[in-house]
């Protein structure tokens, strides 16, 4: 199932009168390749019946919490999302904007000093005295870099100045990308991940809001050319 939300027609077209603005799509398709070799199609075919897993990140938007810059200097976030490999947390920080006017790759960097966690209950033990600014663009870099010269787009200057920022709780026992299931295990668990996040006071006045969202190992499983079930969502 594919959702869109189409902006309003005044933030796409221009006219003198934008009660009257109005656009469409067209042509959308989706795309596939087609095996026309018999050989290879019946290979295809066996390996689907016979059974085919395939591993991807599920990433699920859990919550949205707002905060203001010159009052909230310690924020607190539950996340109890059940999960048998919970991958990392992403924390976005977005400031109010106008209704298709934003800058979808502007994400500020809400002048944080320190996160800590606990995991069901527990203080996370590689981070003792919790995440400190120095420590945050390592955990990014650890989830979503690849090979260590491959940062064209970023850099920890723009990480950290340039709108780019994004907080990374990594829940990973081992930090190689291509490695799957190696996330934490939150199963019938009331704590689930607790975040107590330190800012610097500002004088400086306006709303932020923080998007949180849930990274999960999970896999889907086909049999018999049918889907049997998807694993690692509770």
């Amino acid at each position: 199932m594919f959702e869109v939300k189409l902006a309003e027609a005044k933030h796409v077209v221009k006219g003198s009168d934008t009660t009257k603005l109005k656009y469409k799509l067209k042509n959308i398709q989706l795309e596939y390749k087609m095996i026309r070799s018999n050989t290879l199609a019946d290979e295809a075919r066996s390996i689907y019946y016979n059974g085919k897993e395939f591993p991807y990140d599920h990433v699920l938007h859990d919550k949205e919490v707002a905060f203001k810059k010159e009052i909230d200097e310690r924020l607190t976030i539950k996340v109890n999302a059940q999960r048998t490999s919970l991958k990392a947390l992403l924390l976005l920080f977005v400031e109010p904007y106008t209704a298709g006017q934003r800058d979808s790759e502007k994400f500020i960097f809400p002048d944080l000093k320190k996160v800590s966690f606990t995991i069901n209950g527990s203080p996370n033990m590689v981070y003792n005295n919790g995440i400190e600014g120095r420590d945050m663009w390592e955990e990014v870099h650890n989830l979503f870099v690849k090979e260590k010269n491959k940062t064209e787009h970023m850099d920890i200057t723009k990480f950290y100045t340039g709108d780019r920022f994004g907080l990374v709780i990594d829940m990973r026992s081992m930090v190689n990308r291509e490695m799957h299931g190696s996330g934490t295990r939150i199963v019938n668990s009331t704590d689930g991940v607790q975040l107590e996040i330190e800012r610097k006071k500002t004088d400086v006045k306006g709303d932020v809001k923080c998007h949180v969202f849930v990274i999960a190992d999970t896999q889907l499983n086909i049999m018999e050319n049918q889907m049997v079930d998807v694993q690692g969502l509770i």
